[in-house]
């Protein structure tokens, strides 16, 4: 930041506080894929060790489960592939 005014460096400043506070954010982000991961790899093996449900509605199931995963799953993608654009910018700005 040599060379810059202080009207500068406070702008620069507070650019990167506002993106460290979105990187919390993306953070709890990530924690919460962990948890659908989670939470689907349970509920598969818990379709897949059941005895009493007829195959069509396990399939169905597991269908309704992958659809579910994969939209929520899409969401974040979309998410973190913004963020990390931005990231890359700030990346090159600060070198």
């Amino acid at each position: 930041m040599e060379g810059q005014s202080a009207g500068e460096t406070l702008v620069n400043l507070e650019a990167m506080v506002s993106i460290q506070d979105e990187l919390v954010h993306h953070r709890l982000a990530l924690e919460w894929g962990q948890i659908l991961l989670d939470r689907l790899v349970q509920s598969w093996m818990r379709l897949e060790i059941h005895e009493g449900i007829a195959y069509e509605d396990k399939v169905k199931s597991q269908l309704s489960l992958l659809d579910e995963a994969t939209a929520s799953l899409s969401h974040l993608h979309k998410t973190l592939g913004r963020f990390s654009q931005q990231l890359k910018d700030h990346q090159r700005q600060l070198s």
